[in-house]
């Protein structure tokens, strides 16, 4: 019996064993797993960028690494000839930049020092792409001196050399197809001038600001603001105490003089015999006096504005003269405007010193009027101040007698009002840094109004026959500005289609146009609108990708 279940035991104990092995395995095994999944996430990522790097090499590698080609941009497709050339998208057979020889070397001039390009047309008008040939007049090289030498112009660089390049176009139809727009040189007005903000002011020449000569209160008031007037008008009475004084004292020395030469005249046949002479010496003495006292009393008035001549009063009544003085300075039309029952000696006009436009009025009837208050402002409105604030760096062009264009900020598509200098500061603003400059600018229409703002234009050069190319028709390629320029046998059936790079010379920019001083001739034609695709082309050659597949054919 015993025999018989120690086996057993064992066979127990030994599965026991393997399912404890079993199970040791198991816990072990599941950390590992989980381990293992980790680090598949993590390296998942990097192995995936460096697929995508292994690849983007391998294709690197079967493209030789070239940009696109020329034939991409204009959107056609590849020829299956097999003389075509990937670069420059033309025939290569027909292509001038891998073969030079296809096309009639024209000879290099070099850099113009005077003008400031490479191939001048201005000295050598047979590089200019025109049917006819070219005379270059007198006119032209000035217009060309005056720009330069006017202010400093962008410049070009004098060891640039993309007049040597080209650009080609298998046909014309696939300069069409890219929609490059061509434009013809031409001529057109430009204006270069100096731009500043100003305002639009009175002329203090032409303006007065009008007070009573004396205290007093406003007794009548004629005129209001808006109210056209004319020299010697009158604009208000004053009723002032002195004006009555003076006028009474004018009235006594005139009667005291007659007494006094009446005097003088009775006693002269008198004197010597029936009286002493002493006695007319006396007399005479006090009629000068009366005379000297008169002139004060005239020139009394006169100060006042009232001006009389004694003479006048001759051979009026002492009663006469009281009444005529009384209305002195007082025309018939403000009499009638006035209360003559409550009329006094003691009104004093103010008139208008010019003709002009009432612009501001203080003056109230009953107010007391001070000698220092001006009641009425009257300016001559048909000459007009514009004072502009221009920049320290633009001043020094700035001259007197220059024409400038002005142009009110409301009114900027109207016809710009035209105006002289007349005064330049001789300091700068404190504060803007800006050089104040004075525009006489005339307003016979009357149009124009005083603290207007706008901009005004101060002209430097005006050119009746400027060469102007659209703007967009230019480009600058790091050393100098271009343009292309359509070869003139452009549309002949075997001649290549060509655009040659030609530097040019930058003016003045005028809107959408862009004056040029030197480099093209008027007849040319441009690559204007999308010339942007030519100068892709050119840039790619530039940086290497021209003509080696050319040179690897050969």
């Amino acid at each position: 019996m015993s025999t018989s279940t120690q086996p057993t035991r064992k066979t127990i104990h030994s599965a026991h064993a393997n399912q404890a092995d079993r199970e040791l395995m198991a816990e072990t095994a599941a950390p590992d797993a989980a381990g293992f999944r980790g680090w598949l996430r993590r390296t998942l990522p990097t192995a995936g960028v460096v697929t995508v790097l292994v690849a983007l090499a391998a294709w690197g590698h079967s493209t030789d690494w070239t940009v696109p080609k020329f034939s991409a941009l204009i959107g056609g497709e590849k020829p299956t000839a097999p003389d075509w050339c990937d670069s420059h998208g033309v025939p290569e057979s027909a292509c001038v930049e891998c073969n030079p020889s296809l096309m009639k070397s024209a000879p290099d001039f070099g850099w113009c020092g005077v003008h400031g390009v490479m191939q001048c047309p201005l000295e050598h008008p047979e590089i200019a792409q025109v049917k006819t040939p070219v005379t270059i007049t007198p006119a032209m090289l000035e217009r060309a001196q005056r720009a330069i030498a006017l202010r400093p112009r962008v410049e070009n660089n004098s060891r640039c050399n993309m007049h040597r390049k080209h650009v080609q176009f298998a046909s014309a139809e696939a300069l069409e197809k890219v929609g490059v727009d061509i434009a013809i040189v031409g001529e057109k007005p430009i204006v270069e001038a100096v731009t500043a903000n100003g305002e639009i002011v009175y002329d203090e020449t032409r303006m007065a600001h009008l007070s009573s000569r004396v205290g007093g209160t406003v007794w009548h008031v004629a005129k209001k603001v808006g109210d056209r007037v004319k020299k010697g008008d009158v604009l208000a009475l004053v009723d002032a105490a002195d004006v009555g004084r003076a006028k009474s004292e004018f009235v006594q020395a005139i009667t005291q003089l007659r007494l006094h030469q009446k005097n003088v005249e009775r006693l002269r046949p008198l004197a010597g015999s029936v009286i002493p002479g002493k006695q007319l010496l006396e007399a005479q003495t006090a009629a000068e006096a009366a005379r000297i006292q008169l002139h004060q009393a005239q020139q009394a008035l006169a100060n006042l504005g009232l001006p009389v001549d004694a003479a006048e009063f001759a051979d009026l009544s002492a009663e006469q003269i009281s009444k005529r003085i009384q209305t002195l300075g007082l025309t018939a039309d403000v009499l009638a405007e006035v209360d003559q029952s409550q009329q006094t000696s003691n009104l004093l006009p103010l008139r208008s010193p010019l003709d002009g436009v009432v612009v501001n009025r203080t003056a109230v009837e009953g107010e007391m009027a001070a000698t220092n208050t001006p009641l009425f402002d009257v300016a001559d409105i048909s000459k007009l101040w514009l004072n502009l604030n221009v920049r320290q760096e633009d001043a020094k062009y700035v001259t007197h007698g220059q024409t400038v264009l002005f142009r009110a900020s409301d009114s900027a598509n109207e016809p710009a009002d035209k105006g002289t200098v007349g005064w330049i500061s001789t300091s700068a603003d404190d504060v803007t840094r800006t050089v104040r400059v004075r525009v006489d600018l005339p307003n016979t229409d009357g149009q124009l109004r005083a603290n207007t703002f706008g901009t005004g234009e101060i002209v430097l050069r005006e050119e009746p026959r400027a060469i102007v190319v659209p703007s967009e028709a230019i480009h600058w390629d790091g050393t100098c500005n271009v343009v292309f320029v359509r070869d003139k046998d452009f549309f002949k059936p075997d001649a290549p289609k060509l655009f040659h790079v030609r530097s040019v010379r930058l003016g003045v920019k005028d809107g959408p146009h862009t004056e040029i001083i030197a480099g093209l001739l008027p007849g040319e034609v441009i690559a204007s609108r999308n010339s942007v695709i030519l100068e892709a082309q050119l840039l790619k050659s530039n940086l290497g990708a021209g003509c080696g597949c050319c040179e690897g054919k050969k």
